[in-house]
């Protein structure tokens, strides 16, 4: 299913969300640009995060070598290898990120985005450390909005296209059922690369289950600390199955979300 949007009714407009993906955009419009010029490789060699460069240059101790390291992790987030990737994962940032941005607050949020990209990087570090593969892509922050919006907004509806043999069908679910069968796919991809020499087929799915359990995680704490808030809603025409009302929907604490007001 490629997901469009939710339905969610929030009080905030999504800048932060519209500034990534603008940010994400300019940056494959540079590779483009870049590409035209027969650089590519080296924009790539340059900018992607390499694993065993990662753990060689910690290793090293080197400063030079360290900060270049942490600046690959971050700019691969905004790197992307074609059309396909970039659209994708745009399309899973609209639909997802507003929601997210309204109830952590727009700082809150980019910084919340970044930390899921460094953690799910820093998982797939950690299940191969010797690969020289390149990795990029915003998959593993965007997989951290995933897992952060199953736990806050898991009633809401997502609307969306399910393709069969190139036939766009429009469908509807709860967010949680979507969600939920993502992350399966991506644990089952996990399990299925192990062993192999390009684990995943090119695809860093252990990035992408990193990114949603830190997004998981990360939401559950602030959870803990805000566990109510009002700065956005779930309309009753949903055409899912009737639940009961989402926890945390109501409350009078007008400073949740403030800084998207």
């Amino acid at each position: 299913m490629i997901p469009l949007r939710d339905n969610l009714r929030c009080t905030t407009f999504p800048i932060a969300t519209l500034i990534l993906i603008a940010l994400n955009c300019a940056a494959f419009f540079v590779e483009l640009m870049v590409a035209g010029s027969g650089n590519l490789d080296s924009l790539f060699g340059t900018w992607t995060m390499v694993p065993a460069k990662v753990v060689a240059a910690f290793a090293s101790g080197n400063p030079a070598a360290i900060g270049m390291a942490v600046a690959t992790v971050f700019a691969s987030m905004f790197l992307h290898g074609g059309w396909m990737h970039i659209i994708g994962n745009m399309l899973f940032l609209n639909c997802f990120g507003r929601g997210m941005e309204a109830r952590l607050g727009r700082v809150r949020f980019v910084l919340f985005y970044l930390l899921s990209g460094v953690l799910a990087a820093t998982v797939h570090i950690w299940s191969d450390p010797t690969s020289m593969v390149p990795t990029l892509g915003a998959s593993g922050a965007i997989a951290g909005v995933l897992g952060g919006y199953l736990l806050l907004w898991p009633k809401a509806e997502v609307k969306g296209i399910f393709l069969l043999v190139f036939i766009p069908i429009p469908i509807r679910l709860r967010a949680y059922w979507f969600l939920l069968a993502w992350f399966v796919v991506q644990v089952y991809e996990v399990i299925n690369s192990l062993g192999q020499v390009v684990p995943g087929g090119g695809v860093a799915y252990w990035a992408h289950a990193g990114g949603f359990v830190a997004g998981l995680v990360l939401a559950g704490l602030w959870k803990l600390y805000r566990p109510v808030s009002d700065v956005c809603y779930i309309p009753t025409d949903c055409a899912c199955p009737p639940e009961a009302p989402e926890d945390g929907t109501k409350s009078d604490d007008d400073s949740e979300g403030g800084e998207g007001k």
